[in-house]
């Protein structure tokens, strides 16, 4: 199974069961160590890949379960995707509105 496929059935999972889970618990299911900026860059791409798939699909940001540990609440590439495909600002007050939004129609979505 790729990388892309890992992740992204994660964060099918999470959702299902409406819960969140850490940047740091997703890359290391696919080997990345969050530590290194790098490693960190490149599941930050792969959450925007699978972001723009769901969207193009009509789907909400799948990636809105995937959040900071200690924060709960997602890095600036999220919101860098979602102001890109044009459903959030750059206001840092919208981005918050935005973001508890998208995680309710994420878990909606998927929640069995």
């Amino acid at each position: 199974m790729s990388d892309h496929a890992i992740v992204r059935q994660e964060l099918i999972e999470t959702a299902k069961a409406r819960a969140t889970i850490s940047y740091s618990e997703l890359g290391g299911l696919i080997g990345l160590d969050m530590s290194q900026p790098d490693q960190r860059t490149c599941l930050s791409d792969l959450l925007g890949e699978i972001n723009i798939a769901e969207h193009d699909e009509g789907r909400p940001m799948l990636s809105a379960v995937a959040v900071l540990k200690g924060e709960g609440r997602p890095g600036s590439g999220f919101f860098e995707i979602a102001h890109r495909l044009g459903l959030c600002s750059k206001d840092k007050r919208v981005q918050e509105e935005f973001f508890v939004a998208e995680l309710r129609r994420v878990h909606d979505h998927w929640a069995e």
